[in-house]
C-alpha cells in the first residue's frame, strides 16, 4: 500500500510511550495484533507501526524479535500483562502526522519500512514538523555534489537517538562522507553501500545521555555525483528520537 500525503511531500511522524516488560493480553481475540512482523530491534518495531495507519500500539519481543502491531486497543493500559521479555508501546493521542483522514492509497505496494523518498533537483527545500523533538530536513542538489541534511531541536536530554538516511545510487550517487554536530563519544556512525543504496546510520552508544548543549543538532550524508542530478523520490530518513521523560518520537519522510 502506497501512502500519499495531501501536499507535496509524504512525511510521517508519531509519538508514543513506552512500557518496559510489558505486553499486551486479552482475555478475548478482539484486541489480537492485525499484523506481526520480524524487526531488528525495537526501533524498527516503531517503524513499522509509523507505517501502519491504523496502529495504534505496538509489542516488541526481545527474543524472538516479533513486532506485534495492533489497531483495537480501547484500553490499553488495562490489557498489559508483566512480561520481562517484551515492551509495550502506545501511539500518543493526536500525534500521528498526518493523520489518517489525511491518507490515501494507491495501487503500488510498498513495504513498511519507508526506503523511498523525494528529493529536489535544483534548489534547496525544508520541511519542519513540530513535536517533542521536533526535526527539520533539508536537502542541497548540484550535478556534481548533494547533502541530505536533519536538524533536530534539542530541549530535553535525549536518551535514544538512531537516525538513518538512505540515499540511492540511480544516478552513480558515491559516498562523501558523513557529518554531525552530535558530541564526539556519543554517536557512533556507519556507513554501507550495498550496490544499490548508501545508507547512513547514526545512533546513541549505549548508555549516553545527550544533554542539549546545543539547541539544534545537524546530521548530514554527503554524496558525490557526476554531472547528473539525483532525480526525484529516490532519498529518504528515519529518525527515531527519545527524550529523558519517555517520549518517543519517530519521524519518517522525504527529502
Amino acid at each position: 500500500m502506497s501512502i500519499t500525503q495531501s501536499i507535496g511531500q509524504d512525511i510521517r511522524s508519531m509519538e508514543m510511550s513506552l512500557m518496559p516488560d510489558f505486553k499486551f493480553q486479552c482475555a478475548n481475540t478482539t484486541c489480537l495484533p492485525f499484523l506481526n512482523v520480524i524487526t531488528l530491534n525495537i526501533e524498527y518495531c516503531q517503524i513499522a507501526c509509523l507505517g501502519q495507519s491504523q496502529c495504534t500500539a505496538a509489542t516488541f519481543h526481545r527474543s524472538t524479535s516479533d513486532c506485534e502491531l495492533f489497531d483495537n486497543m480501547l484500553n490499553q493500559n488495562g490489557n498489559l500483562l508483566g512480561d520481562v521479555d517484551a515492551i509495550s508501546m502506545n501511539v500518543i493521542s493526536g500525534t500521528r502526522f498526518p493523520p489518517a483522514a489525511m491518507l490515501t492509497s494507491s495501487n503500488t505496494t510498498t513495504s513498511t519500512t519507508i526506503t523511498s523518498v523525494t528529493t529536489t533537483t535544483t534548489e534547496s527545500t525544508s520541511t519542519t514538523i513540530n513535536t517533542a523533538g521536533s526535526v527539520s530536513v533539508s536537502t542541497t542538489r548540484t550535478a556534481y555534489y548533494a547533502t541530505d541534511d536533519i536538524f533536530i531541536n534539542c530541549s530535553t536530554p535525549l536518551t535514544n537517538v538512531t537516525i538513518q538516511i538512505t540515499v540511492s545510487k540511480t544516478v552513480g550517487a558515491t559516498f562523501n562522507g558523513g557529518f554531525t554536530t552530535f558530541p564526539g563519544g556519543q554517536i557512533n556512525q556507519y556507513y554501507i553501500d550495498n550496490g544499490t543504496d548508501i545508507i547512513y546510520t547514526w545512533t546513541i552508544i549505549n548508555g549516553q545521555t545527550i544533554n542539549c548543549t546545543i539547541s539544534t543538532y545537524q546530521i548530514q550524508a554527503q554524496y558525490g555525483l557526476s554531472g547528473t542530478s539525483q532525480p526525484n523520490h529516490v532519498d529518504s530518513y528515519t529518525t527515531i528520537i527519545e527524550t529523558s521523560n519517555g517520549v518517543t518520537t519517530v519521524n519518517s519522510g522525504y527529502f
